[in-house]
């Protein structure tokens, strides 16, 4: 068998002859600045940093932003009472739902009809949303019949208990019993 690697007479170990650089001379540095001599390279660029710490923070700034998210939701899903369910525990224990106590007079102002239609749109829920946001509606239209048209609140009756009864099954879906019987 021949070999396939055949072996050479080790070579003497030759030194290269070392390059002739003109002796340096004394510069002074002005600014902590030298320039580069001519025969010189300039010095090299310090190293650039990875992107690897502008990947960690987008990466925790992203994970903070996930996790406020996340903690809103939880608090306006399950921690925060719902506005519509709150409505529905005014009427439960006789209170008004907004507005003020001692008006004296039961004439829906703007400012409490967009208020309570406000607390019925913001529900969770659409069954009382969609109810009591319909009877508000009824009651701030009777409220406004003018005064030589009472008669026409007899066309509202059908609408308003539906819409009555609506809410109170709306109401106890959530826990909430609500009877309209009592004084």
């Amino acid at each position: 068998m021949t070999d396939p690697y055949p072996t050479q007479p080790p070579q003497p170990y030759q030194q290269a002859a070392a390059p002739a650089y003109p002796p340096q001379q004394y510069q002074p540095a002005v600014g902590g600045y030298m320039p580069p001599q001519p025969d010189q390279q300039p010095p090299a660029a310090p190293a650039r940093q990875g992107r690897k710490p502008l990947v960690v923070g987008l990466a925790a700034g992203a994970a903070v932003l996930v996790l406020a998210v996340a903690g809103l939701a939880v608090y306006e899903g399950f921690i925060k009472e719902d506005s519509g369910v709150a409505a529905c525990k005014a009427m439960r224990d006789g209170q008004k739902i907004v507005g003020d106590d001692d008006a004296g007079d039961d004439k829906l102002t703007e400012a409490e009809y967009r208020e309570v239609r406000g607390q019925f749109e913001d529900s969770r829920h659409d069954d009382i949303k969609e109810h009591g946001t319909a009877l508000v509606d009824i009651a701030w239209q009777v409220s406004n019949l003018p005064k030589d048209q009472e008669m026409g609140a007899l066309a509202f009756l059908g609408p308003m208990g539906t819409h009555i009864s609506g809410l109170q099954t709306a109401c106890a879906n959530q826990g909430v019993i609500v009877n309209l019987n009592q004084n």
